[in-house]
């Protein structure tokens, strides 16, 4: 549950480039019908992030932050533990009548234990990635540790691993770590909340954090993150720099807003597609478009407003887009409900209602 992340929104509310979007928001409604997709486990029962990564033409990744995940066959969070990331495969392109497993580690005594586990002082919550042609998957993870004072926790830099045979059981799945060379171009940034390929590339959307949330892009060719090699270049003013070249200047700011959580993608038409949760508490789905991944990208617009935001002191947050899923046509997003009281997320109407992804369809159209 990344309330951190969410804090600064106190700060600063999007702002936009002013550029023309060329695209509008059409139909946007609930889309209730693929929600028990992310209930088909009795004893996964809940979590927030909700990335998802293309594995082949019928099977995804998800990734989740924080989870709970049961201790007894009772499917009761009150009988369970809450580890700091678990995955899922699903098989199917429609969330209606797609599969879905999910999985999570084990630690000696049997306990649950997160999927990519705590190195050192740090725990991590999911990024984005990508699967190379077939081939490996490259991940980009969040680093958390321990901290006094606020929330008692803090960002500490990123990592990446790699999936060498994402085919086969997660269970089976080796990771291999990659540690940047660079963890970031400025200690508060968050590297790869969204990931595209571009080319050669992986292109990285980068978080500043703090009282900015500015937007940045970071880019690492392929295959030397395959390699073991994460040494990324900075878009800037003047094009693609390295860290070292940068010195103290900070990378050029491509979104004002970028999300603390967002998503990334090229809509059919070729327009780039930038989508995140706007606000404190209770949120609106919104949308900036450009042709090109270093913009200029338009003013936000709203795209939806999920129904929980009219709530009582709502904690609405993470929408990002699935463009990979069938939907008859449309976009589905996917955002997290919350609570300010953690003791909300036990009681009987909070297992059922809160700390479950929820789907939106919607429609983008020029």
């Amino acid at each position: 549950m990344r309330w951190s992340l969410w804090l600064p929104l106190l700060a600063v509310l999007a702002c936009g480039d002013d550029a023309e979007s060329a695209l509008q928001v059409g139909d946007a409604r609930s889309y209730p019908e693929a929600d028990p997709l992310f209930r088909a486990d009795p004893r996964w029962l809940g979590g927030d992030g909700a990335l998802s990564v293309p594995l082949d033409d019928e099977r995804a990744l998800w990734l989740f932050g924080d989870s709970f995940v049961a201790t007894s066959d009772a499917s009761d969070r009150r009988e369970s533990e809450m580890v700091r990331n678990t995955i899922a495969i699903q098989t199917g392109r429609d969330p209606r009548t797609a599969s879905m497993s999910f999985h999570w580690r084990t630690d000696p005594d049997g306990s649950p234990a997160p999927f990519f586990a705590d190195r050192g002082e740090r725990w991590f919550w999911p990024g984005h990635g990508v699967r190379v042609d077939g081939g490996p998957l490259v991940l980009f993870l969040m680093g958390v540790r321990a901290a006094e004072g606020g929330l008692g926790f803090e960002e500490a830099g990123y990592r990446v691993v790699i999936i060498d045979d994402p085919d086969v059981d997660p269970g089976a799945w080796e990771p291999r770590w990659v540690v940047p060379t660079e963890l970031a171009a400025d200690p508060d940034a968050s590297v790869g909340t969204a990931v595209v390929r571009e080319g050669e590339y992986l292109v990285a959307l980068v978080n500043a954090l703090g009282a900015r949330h500015v937007g940045w892009l970071a880019r690492f060719r392929t295959t030397d993150l395959v390699a073991g090699v994460a040494e990324p270049e900075w878009w800037t003013d003047d094009g693609w720099a390295s860290g070292t070249s940068l010195g103290d200047s900070a990378p050029a700011t491509v979104l004002p807003d970028a999300g603390p959580e967002a998503s990334l993608h090229r809509d059919p038409s070729g327009t780039w597609v930038h989508l995140m949760s706007r606000g404190f508490g209770g949120t609106d789905l919104v949308v900036s478009t450009a042709p090109a991944l270093t913009g200029p990208w338009s003013s936000p617009m709203r795209a939806f407003t999920p129904p929980e935001s009219s709530g009582p002191d709502p904690f609405v947050y993470a929408g990002k887009a699935h463009p990979w899923l069938d939907a008859d046509g449309g976009l589905l997003v996917t955002y997290a409900t919350n609570s300010f009281e953690f003791g909300d997320l036990f009681t009987e109407e909070g297992q059922r209602d809160l700390y479950w992804p929820r789907f939106v369809r919607l429609t983008l159209e020029p």
